[in-house]
């Protein structure tokens, strides 16, 4: 899953071509203002387009359905919540995620509202979007403790913890992220990588140049990130591109999945002089599109 493009759900003209921008991932965006009225129309249509699109049979190619909530934003974000669980989504990203707890409380939420749903249960993937405000920063190293198993990769709040901080920048000369942006977005993919999770970069949001973007998903990529957010269609070439696996990859890939051929549930093996185990073995079937 290399590119994740956002699509605000109140916008039609977005949501009505974003099947073919040819992302990874479309993530249906229910944050949003307005009054309740305009709020129950986004929230309909929010259900109807991720229900249209079980079945892709014009997209350019196939992707996965998501929606984005923030609980707290709207005082109906559970019925935004209960609105898309009608389409059954592959998964939530829930922005405005702090701790452990936080996640925990989601979960259960969507637990309950699956069997509501008639979804299967336990089927629906959550990936937090993290680091919002500077305390929920500091706390990022605390999802170390007990990650709940629905949690499939973690993503971090570059906007939300910029308009936190009242910061006038995001980044900082030549484009890299500014300080106090730099380290939530470190301890994020420590975190995702200690516990064998995707890493979600946020969205590139500078000059529309081309080079430039595909700088930023280049040095994602390169950091190790496993996949981006997009806020428009234009961005997604440059993310698959980057993302994509190189020769090489794919080959140590394949090495590292023959080495656990014997013993594919063990818990870590040596390898080329080094011991690896299964959040490596899956990053290298998720290499060869295996997962």
């Amino acid at each position: 899953m290399r590119s994740w493009i956002l699509v605000p759900a109140d916008n039609d003209k977005a949501l009505a071509s974003v099947a073919n921008a040819g992302a990874d991932v479309v993530v249906v965006d229910l944050v949003r203002g307005g009054h309740a009225e305009k709020q129950a129309k986004t929230r309909l249509q929010a259900r109807d387009w991720l229900i249209s699109h079980r079945e892709q049979v014009v997209a350019a190619r196939r992707f996965a359905r998501w929606a984005r909530i923030v609980p707290g934003d709207s005082p109906h974000w559970r019925d935004d919540l209960e609105a898309v669980m009608e389409a059954a989504p592959e998964g939530i990203v829930v922005g405005g995620c702090g701790t452990q707890d936080d996640i925990q409380q989601f979960a259960g939420l969507l637990y309950e509202i699956e069997q509501r749903c008639g979804v299967r249960s336990n089927s629906t993937r959550i990936i937090p979007q993290i680091g919002r405000s500077p305390r929920a920063a500091l706390q990022v190293p605390k999802l170390l403790e007990d990650m709940h198993p629905r949690v499939s990769a973690l993503a971090w709040d570059a906007d939300g913890l910029a308009h936190s901080l009242s910061a006038r920048r995001k980044r900082g000369p030549g484009g890299a992220w500014s300080d106090p942006l730099a380290y939530l977005r470190a301890q994020v993919l420590l975190v995702a990588q200690a516990l064998g999770l995707e890493a979600i970069e946020a969205a590139y949001s500078g000059p529309r140049e081309p080079e430039p973007m595909a700088r930023a998903a280049e040095g994602a990529r390169a950091d190790g990130f496993t996949g981006m957010f997009a806020t428009h269609p234009a961005h997604v070439a440059a993310i698959n591109a980057a993302f994509a696996p190189t020769a090489e990859e794919r080959g140590e890939a394949q090495l590292v999945i023959s080495a656990f051929a014997v013993s594919p549930h063990a818990d870590s093996l040596m390898h080329k002089g080094r011991r690896i185990g299964q959040p490596e073995l899956r990053r290298a079937r998720a290499v060869l599109g295996e997962v």
